[in-house]
């Protein structure tokens, strides 16, 4: 067994792990929330990590490439939902990136285009109950001036 067995020959997104059973679910949130976004999010690709241990997922900017990796362990123990919005989470750093802002880390500008998209740092879906409730009635205001 040569260094030639552990090389891929593609450039394509499988480059670094390799094809994962969870690659499909991934693909698909990002699909799910791309037409959240102003602009087309430029997103080479995703991939499942089984090393990633400190985080559940991360985004990455490498040259003028952006990419999300999530933690295998991470899906193993959540449901559909909460991967989804997990992913969602780093298609905002990914926008943030491309917008020219790499520095950004969860400011109060990540933190409103986040909740603008439907996500949230806590997990919050706009499909809770106290969202529709209490968020609801603020962005219907939107655009009425204020004395």
């Amino acid at each position: 067994m040569g260094l030639e067995d552990f090389q891929t020959k593609s450039s394509d997104r499988h480059r670094v792990y390799g094809s994962h059973e969870y690659d499909e679910q991934i693909e698909k949130a990002v699909d799910k929330y791309r037409d959240r976004f102003p602009i087309d999010l430029e997103i080479e690709f995703t991939e499942i990590s089984s090393r990633m241990s400190k985080c559940y997922a991360k985004a990455y900017k490498k040259g003028s490439k952006y990419y999300i990796r999530v933690s295998e362990d991470f899906i193993d123990k959540s449901g559909q939902k909460e991967v989804e919005l997990t992913v969602l989470h780093e298609m905002v750093h990914v926008y943030l990136y491309q917008k020219g802002f790499p520095q950004h880390d969860h400011d109060k500008y990540f933190r409103w285009i986040l909740g603008r998209v439907g996500g949230s740092m806590t997990g919050m879906t706009i499909h809770e109950y106290k969202w529709q409730e209490c968020i609801e009635p603020f962005l219907e205001m939107e655009g009425e001036e204020w004395d």
